[in-house]
C-alpha cells in the first residue's frame, strides 16, 4: 500500500530533522575540537613553519581590532586538525583527473635581459645622488667584547677555548624551513611534469641591477681586505628542463641570466658560472623532485666550478663518507598542495661528511628575539626528522651565524659564506679548504648582530673583526630578483 500524504509529509520532516541534527552535532563537535586549547600545533609539519602564536592581549589592540583579528588568524592557523583536512583536501582534488603537468605559480611574469653592461643606477630606478649615498665605506668595526656570546675561534686571535662535544638532543631544528616566503623565492614558481617539481626563474631587471649595485659597494669596501666571489646558483627549470619546455613555462634562460650578472659587476669580483656545467650532467640526480634544492651532488658540481676560479684542487665524492636519508618530500610537495605524483616518488637525500672536522657552533633564533649557541654538525644525522625537514642535515639549516675551527689545517685560512638555504649543501665542501669558515644567513643575521650588542651589521665589519680573506655570496639566481631580498641586503652588503 502507498502510503498517505500526511505520512510521506511526516518521513519528509522527519529525515530534515535528523539531516539538522546532524549537521549541528558536527558543528558541536567541530567547535569542541577547536576549544581543545592544549592539543593546538605550534608548527606545521608539512608546511615547515612556526604557526601563528595567540597575540598579546592590549588595550590598543582591543580598540583597533587587531586584538581580535589576532586571535582569528591564530584559531584557523592553528586548528587540532588543520592538516589532516588540508590532506584531505589535496586527495579531494587530485580526483579531479590525471595531470602529468601544470605550472603553479604567483602570476609574476620575466622582463627581457639585457644585453652586456647597462647603467645600473638608471635601471634600478636610483638617482645619482642615491647611488653616491651606497658607496659610503662601513662604520668601524666595534670589539667583539660587547656580545653577550661566548668566545669564538678566530684568525685574527688563538683558540680560547675546546669545541664542545655535540648536543644533538638539545636543538631539533628546523633546518631551511627557518625561512620561508617571499625570502626563499625558488620555490614560488613550480612547473610539474611527470611527478617531479622544477623551479621557474623570471628575471627582473630593476632587482637584478639593484643587486649588482649592491654586490659593487661591499667588492669596494672588501678592497684590500678580502677577495669577493659571486656564486649565483640557478634553479631546477634552468638546468634540468630542454629549452623548448622552459620556454613554455615563460621562464628565463638563466645562463644568460647569470652572466648578465656578472658583466655588471664590480672587475674585482670573482665569479663562479655553473649553469652549463650543470646542464652537462642533468640526467644525473642534481636537484630534488620534490624540493627547490640541488642535491648535494649538484652542490658539489658547483664547488668543483668555484675550485678552477679559487685555484685549488677539490676532493673527489670517493673521498667522504656519507649519510642517506630517504623519503624527503620538500617544499615543492607542500607548495603543490602535497601533489600525488610527488607523493609517490619521493626524494632521497644524500649527503657528505667532512675529512677535517664535522663540528660547528650555530646560534639559533628564540621567539623572544633572543639567540642561543649549539655545538652541532656540519652533516647531521636526521634520519629521526620528519620526512619534510630533510633538507636539515646540511650546516645546522639556515642559522644566523655559524662558524667552524678546522683543526687539521694550520695555515690561518679563512672564508665567510653569505648565503641563503641553497648554499647549506655546499658548506660541507668547503670546510677542508680552510681553517675558519663562517657562513652567515643574509636573511636573519642583522637580528643576531642587535642580540649580540654588534652595532654595525655589515660583512665588511665581520671581516675586519675576523680577518677573512675571502667572502662566498652564495644564493640561489632568483633571491637576486626578489625585492623584499633586497631590502634585508642592504642592511649588510656594505
Amino acid at each position: 500500500m502507498r502510503p498517505t500524504k500526511q505520512e510521506y509529509q511526516r518521513v519528509r520532516l522527519l529525515t530534515i530533522h535528523i539531516k539538522h541534527l546532524l549537521f549541528l552535532g558536527f558543528l558541536v563537535l567541530m567547535c569542541f575540537i577547536g576549544l581543545l586549547w592544549f592539543f593546538r600545533p605550534k608548527t606545521s609539519v608539512v608546511e615547515n613553519r612556526d604557526l601563528t602564536e595567540f597575540p598579546t592581549l592590549t588595550l590598543q589592540g582591543v580598540l583597533d581590532g587587531s586584538f581580535f583579528s589576532g586571535v582569528a588568524t591564530w584559531y584557523a592557523d592553528t586548528y587540532p586538525i588543520r592538516e589532516g583536512l588540508i590532506d584531505q583536501n589535496a586527495k579531494l582534488q587530485q580526483l579531479y583527473g590525471i595531470r602529468t603537468q601544470r605550472l603553479v605559480t604567483n602570476g609574476e611574469k620575466a622582463d627581457a635581459i639585457p644585453t652586456g653592461p647597462v647603467d645600473l643606477e638608471a635601471l634600478a630606478g636610483q638617482t645619482t645622488e642615491a647611488a653616491d649615498t651606497t658607496q659610503s665605506t662601513a662604520h668601524p668595526a666595534p670589539s667583539d667584547t660587547a656580545a653577550p656570546v661566548s668566545v669564538e675561534s678566530g684568525a685574527s686571535s688563538p683558540v680560547t677555548t675546546d669545541p664542545q662535544a655535540p648536543e644533538t638532543t638539545a636543538f631539533s631544528g628546523h633546518g631551511a624551513a627557518d625561512v620561508t616566503g617571499e625570502l626563499e623565492k625558488a620555490g614560488n614558481n613550480i612547473y610539474i611534469l611527470d611527478g617531479a617539481g622544477y623551479g621557474v626563474y623570471y628575471f627582473n631587471e630593476k632587482n637584478s641591477a639593484r643587486y649588482c649595485l649592491l654586490v659593487n659597494k661591499l667588492a669596494k669596501n672588501l678592497a684590500g681586505k678580502s677577495q669577493l666571489y659571486s656564486m649565483l646558483c640557478p634553479i631546477s627549470a634552468g638546468v634540468m628542463l630542454s629549452d623548448e619546455v622552459r620556454d613554455s613555462t615563460g621562464s628565463s634562460d638563466e645562463n644568460a641570466a647569470a652572466e648578465w650578472f656578472y658583466q655588471n659587476m664590480d672587475p674585482s669580483v670573482k665569479t663562479v658560472s655553473m649553469v652549463n656545467t650543470l646542464r652537462a650532467h642533468n640526467d644525473e640526480y642534481i636537484f630534488f623532485r620534490t624540493d627547490h634544492h640541488w642535491t648535494a651532488l649538484g652542490a658539489y658540481y658547483a664547488y668543483r666550478e668555484w675550485c678552477k676560479v679559487k685555484g685549488v684542487t677539490p676532493h673527489e665524492l670517493s673521498e667522504f663518507q656519507t649519510y642517506e636519508f630517504p623519503g624527503f618530500l620538500g617544499t615543492f610537495y607542500s607548495s603543490s598542495n602535497k601533489d600525488a605524483s610527488m607523493a609517490a616518488k619521493p626524494d632521497t637525500v644524500t649527503a657528505y661528511i667532512p675529512n677535517g672536522t664535522n663540528q660547528m657552533q650555530m646560534y639559533v633564533a628564540n621567539k623572544d628575539g633572543t639567540f642561543t649557541e649549539y655545538a652541532w654538525r656540519v652533516v647531521n644525522d636526521v634520519s629521526n626528522y620528519a620526512k619534510t625537514q630533510l633538507y636539515a642535515t646540511f650546516a645546522g639549516g639556515d642559522q644566523a651565524y655559524n662558524y667552524v675551527h678546522n683543526e687539521a689545517i694550520t695555515d690561518g685560512s679563512s672564508v665567510l659564506i653569505v648565503k641563503d638555504s641553497y648554499a647549506n649543501a655546499f658548506i660541507p665542501f668547503l670546510i677542508d679548504h680552510y681553517e675558519y669558515i663562517y657562513w652567515i644567513d643574509f636573511r636573519n643575521y642583522k637580528k643576531w648582530c642587535g642580540w649580540a650588542g654588534i652595532a654595525d651589521p655589515s660583512i665588511s665589519a665581520l671581516v675586519e673583526r675576523k680577518s677573512i680573506q675571502d667572502v662566498i655570496l652564495c644564493q640561489n639566481i632568483s633571491i637576486a630578483g626578489s625585492s623584499s631580498a633586497l631590502d634585508v641586503m642592504e642592511g649588510i652588503f656594505k
